[in-house]
C-alpha cells in the first residue's frame, strides 16, 4: 500500500441548508480520500449542512471564517455592484493569516482549495509553504477580472484542476495550460433509485403527469424564468406535463419566479418547493431533469446526478454540459437560451415514454463508465501524489 497523504481541504462557502454542487463535490472528494486511508481535514467558513456527513466519514471539520472574492460572475454587473465587489475582495480580513496558522499547525502534504473565489485560502497555503491544488469550477469571460484572477492562480497554485474542458479553455487562454489538468467530477451511483410514486408522495407532489425538474440554486443565471417559459409553451401542446423547481436563492427572485408561474395560466401544473437537503428524492420523482443556466455552466452536478439515477436530461448546451450529455442518446440539448427549442424537447420527451426510458438507461451507463466517483478519486489521488513528489 502506498503511503498515506495528509490533505487539507479549504471550502470557500458553507451552506447551512442546501449545499451547492461545488460543496457536494468537495465533500465527496474529501470523504473518498479518507476512505482510501489518507488523513483528511476540511476548513469551512461556518456552520455547514455537510459537516455531520463528513464527520461521520472520519473527516475532521474546522470552522475558519473567510470572505470569498466574488469576482467570478460571468455576465457584466452594473458598475456600482462591480465596484462594491472589488472593494469587498480587496478589503483586509484576518482569514488569510488564520488559515495559514492552521495549515502550519497541520503541515499537510497538499492543500486543496475549492473554487476560484477562495483567493485567501490559496494565498494562505503559499504563505504556509504548502503546495496548493486549486480546483476551478468557474468559467470567466475575457477581461480585467479574468486576468487579475489568473495572476492569482499563477502566483499561488502549484497545480490547477479544471472541472471540464470548458473551464480548461479559458485557463489555457490565460497562459496556464502547463499547470492545468482537467478532471471531471465524479458521482456516487445509487444502489437503488426510490420509486417515483413514493418520491412524489414524500415531496407532496401529485403522482400523475410527466414531471420535469429544475434543481439547484434559484438565482437569475440558473435560468428558472427560462424554464417556466419553456414549460408554458409545452403546456399548450401537452397539458398533462408537470414542472417542479427547488433550490435556495434570494427571496425577491423567488417571488419573480412565482409571478411568472402565475402568469402562465397553468399555475396548478407547477410546484415551487423549498430548498431540499439533497437531490436524490427530487430526481427520483422526476421523469426528466432540466438545466437552463443562461451563462456557461462549468460542469453542473445536477446533470451528473440525474444521469446516475437513470434520468434523461433536457438542457441548454452550456459550458461543460455537452461533455456529459450526448444529444439524442442520454438526453436532448438545445442552443443556450433557445426557450422554443427547449419547449420542443420537453414536448418530445413528454410524449415518448420509450425514448425517456432508453435515454435514462443510456445516461446511467455513461455515468457509471465515465463519471464514477472512484474514477474521479483515482485521478485526484494521482494528482495529489504528483504534487508531493
Amino acid at each position: 500500500m502506498k503511503d498515506a497523504l495528509s490533505l487539507a481541504f479549504l471550502s470557500h462557502v458553507a451552506s447551512p441548508q442546501a449545499p451547492t454542487g461545488a460543496e457536494r463535490s468537495l465533500a465527496l472528494l474529501a470523504a473518498g480520500m479518507r476512505r482510501r486511508g489518507h488523513h483528511v481535514a476540511v476548513a469551512a467558513p461556518g456552520r455547514w449542512a455537510l459537516e455531520a456527513e463528513l464527520t461521520q466519514a472520519g473527516v475532521e471539520v474546522q470552522h475558519l471564517p473567510a470572505r470569498p472574492c466574488w469576482l467570478t460572475y460571468y455576465e457584466p454587473r452594473p458598475w456600482p455592484v462591480a465596484a462594491l465587489k472589488w472593494v469587498r475582495c480587496a478589503w483586509p480580513q484576518t482569514a488569510g493569516p488564520r488559515i495559514a496558522r492552521w495549515l502550519r499547525s497541520r503541515k499537510p502534504d497538499v492543500v486543496h482549495v475549492n473554487c476560484l473565489p477562495h483567493v485567501r485560502g490559496a494565498a494562505a497555503a503559499r504563505s504556509a509553504g504548502r503546495p496548493a491544488v486549486w480546483h476551478l469550477r468557474e468559467i470567466l469571460p475575457p477581461g480585467r477580472r479574468r486576468r487579475w484572477l489568473a495572476a492569482k492562480l499563477a502566483r499561488d497554485a502549484t497545480r490547477v484542476v479544471a472541472v471540464s474542458e470548458a473551464v480548461g479553455r479559458w485557463l489555457a487562454e490565460e497562459g496556464l495550460a502547463g499547470r492545468t489538468q482537467v478532471v471531471h467530477n465524479g458521482v456516487t451511483l445509487p444502489a437503488q433509485v426510490e420509486d417515483s410514486a413514493v418520491a412524489r408522495r414524500g415531496l407532496g407532489l401529485p403522482e400523475d403527469g410527466v414531471l420535469f425538474g429544475l434543481f439547484g440554486q434559484l438565482t437569475p443565471h440558473k435560468g428558472a424564468l427560462s424554464f417556466v417559459e419553456a414549460a408554458r409553451r409545452t403546456l399548450v401542446l401537452h397539458e398533462e406535463a408537470r414542472f417542479v423547481l427547488a433550490g435556495s436563492g434570494p427571496e425577491p427572485f423567488r417571488q419573480r419566479v412565482q409571478q411568472a408561474i402565475d402568469a402562465t395560466g397553468h399555475a396548478d401544473r407547477f410546484h415551487l418547493l423549498q430548498p431540499q437537503p439533497g437531490s436524490e428524492r427530487l430526481i427520483a420523482a422526476s421523469d426528466v431533469v432540466s438545466l437552463t443556466t443562461t451563462t456557461p455552466d462549468p460542469f453542473p452536478r445536477a446533470v451528473l446526478e440525474a444521469m446516475a439515477s437513470g434520468r434523461p436530461v433536457a438542457a441548454f448546451d452550456s459550458g461543460g454540459t455537452s461533455e456529459m450529455v450526448r444529444d439524442g442518446e442520454t438526453g436532448l440539448l438545445v442552443d443556450s437560451g433557445d426557450v422554443e427549442g427547449l419547449a420542443g424537447a420537453f414536448v418530445r420527451l413528454a410524449r415518448d415514454r420509450s425514448a425517456r426510458t432508453e435515454m435514462g438507461r443510456a445516461a446511467a451507463h455513461r455515468a457509471r463508465d465515465e463519471f464514477s466517483i472512484e474514477r474521479h478519486l483515482d485521478a485526484m489521488e494521482e494528482l495529489f501524489r504528483s504534487v508531493v513528489s
